[in-house]
């Protein structure tokens, strides 16, 4: 019997997650929130409500964490995205700045 192997295309592993997460639009208009199930420093696969969309290209502010991430939706399969990337934000850093909201929505939306 022959066995197919089926090769891991991401250069980094993943880490299985269940953490909450809001994907915010760049205009701050839209607000999705998310638990990711697995993270990299790259990207993220996560779950939304039914019925919901997320922006393909968004903000990605993660709860317990201090970085949130400039990203964009690399695939889509009902409600299971997957989000690359683009970069990391120090969101200690945006405190004066017109991502201090990035802050603030993480603080009021991801709290606990």
């Amino acid at each position: 019997m022959v066995q197919s192997v089926v090769a891991e295309r991401r250069k980094q592993s993943r880490e299985r997650s269940q953490l909450r997460a809001l994907a915010v639009s760049h205009d701050g208009a839209q607000k999705v929130d998310c638990r990711i199930e697995d993270l990299t420093d790259v990207g993220a696969r996560v779950l939304i409500n039914k019925g919901q969309t997320i922006p393909a290209q968004l903000y990605f502010v993660v709860a317990g964490r201090e970085t949130a991430y400039d990203a964009t939706v690399a695939w889509v399969r009902t409600q299971e995205c997957g989000l690359q990337f683009v970069k990391p934000i120090q969101l200690e850093a945006v405190k004066n700045t017109e991502l201090a909201f990035l802050r603030r929505l993480k603080l009021e939306r991801l709290r606990g």
